[in-house]
């Protein structure tokens, strides 16, 4: 029997086995399982057992152009918010960059806080003489944040509502530091070019954009990879009746998180970094059972849309291959990972040129610096100014 074609677009080939074709010589699969090209960089699950296979992230989105898929006061949605800002409070071990922590900062920024504030109230606590703020376009949201901040005391921590789509309420200049984590789930496409401008306009020279994504999740549960292909096929669905092609040509380009330093560059942030960190949520890891809880609220959540009447999966099947999925993310030879980006980029002390707008995402390696760093040129100067002054002292002693 040979499986159906559900899709082929740029390289990728993603097709479903049916229930009674078989995986492997000694194992029957009971459920869709998407089959990848190799030039997707996933093995194929004809593969051994241990293969890994798509799995959900906190980058993936959940608005398309202006349809916003899933509500953030959702109360499965809100829990995870807040489970991931705690989670990656725990990954990192700390909630500013580590080049940033002894430095004095005057004024922050959170571009679209967690439920709780639980990243303003760890700045706060750093950073007691700065201020944190915070935005978000819910303001259940704020009203929360706010709460927990008065609880803790954090009287430096300010929060306004106000949505990304819209000019950020803060003059020119103002800000040391902008940090951001997953905008990619809920900024739409078309206005991250938007978005990037503002924080350029609002960081004073030397200031830090830093913002943080998933590139890819990837796990054991082949039923995971069923439901992932199964909800990214629908949003490709969803953007092609947004947005209709010309005919023979396609206008569709779907922004990925790797795509941000070039962004970054071209926006005009120097000295643009990419570090990439693993989360291993395997059995037995710390991060183990909230990636869990993470998996089953996200793909509750999203089940609507990936059983519309014209969808890859009947409900029936979406909700057997959910069950499949809670069964193997149990099994203690379970593995998955999230492939985080930390990507920051630097407003230049003085005008400087903007890369042509031809450069591609290739040019730009992790830890290369595009341009000298202007914090780095500012402590030089500091320095060169203290060893002067040291010099004209012993002359003057002389």
């Amino acid at each position: 029997m040979t499986a159906p074609l559900l899709r082929k677009q740029s390289g990728q080939v993603l097709h479903y086995l049916d229930r009674n074709e078989s995986l492997t010589p000694s194992k029957v699969s009971r459920l869709l399982v998407p089959l990848f090209h190799e030039d997707m960089g996933y093995p194929s699950p004809l593969a051994p057992e241990g293969t890994l296979y798509p799995f959900y992230t906190p980058s993936d989105p959940l608005v398309v152009d202006e349809e916003v898929l899933v509500s953030p006061v959702h109360p499965l949605e809100w829990r995870r918010h807040t489970q991931q800002a705690r989670m990656l409070l725990q990954h990192f071990h700390t909630p500013l960059p580590e080049q940033h922590e002894s430095i004095p900062l005057a004024r922050v920024l959170e571009l679209s806080i967690d439920p709780h504030g639980e990243w303003l109230r760890q700045v706060a606590s750093l950073q007691p003489h700065t201020e944190i703020i915070g935005i978000t376009s819910q303001e259940l949201y704020a009203r929360q944040a706010t709460f927990f901040a008065a609880v803790q005391r954090c009287r430096n921590i300010h929060i306004q509502v106000c949505p990304l789509s819209q000019p950020l309420p803060f003059p020119a200049g103002s800000l040391d530091l902008i940090c951001g984590t997953f905008l990619h789930a809920s900024l739409p496409e078309h206005l991250w070019p938007l978005l990037l401008e503002e924080c350029f306009r609002l960081l004073r020279p030397g200031g830090v954009l830093h913002l943080l994504e998933c590139g890819r999740g990837e796990s054991t549960s082949a039923a995971a990879g069923s439901l992932c292909a199964a909800y990214r096929h629908s949003l490709e669905m969803r953007r092609n009746a947004s947005r209709p092609s010309i005919p023979g040509a396609r206008t569709v380009r779907a922004f990925q998180p790797e795509h941000l330093p070039t962004r970054l560059a071209k926006t005009g942030f120097v000295a643009v970094e990419q570090q990439e960190s693993l989360l291993d949520f395997s059995a037995g890891m710390p991060f183990h059972g909230t990636l869990r809880d993470q998996a089953d609220d996200f793909f509750q959540l999203v089940a609507p849309i990936c059983t519309h009447h014209d969808a890859p999966l009947s409900l029936e099947d979406y909700q057997q291959a959910y069950h499949e999925m809670q069964l193997e993310l149990l099994e203690p030879t379970f593995r998955g990972y999230w492939h985080l980006y930390t990507i920051q980029g630097y407003k230049p002390l003085g005008r400087v040129l903007r890369p042509i707008a031809s450069m591609h995402a290739g040019q730009l390696s992790s830890h290369t610096r595009l341009q000298p760093c202007s914090l780095l040129a500012m402590q030089e100067e500091a320095l060169q100014r203290e060893q002067e002054s040291s010099e004209e002292a012993n002359n003057r002693e002389d």
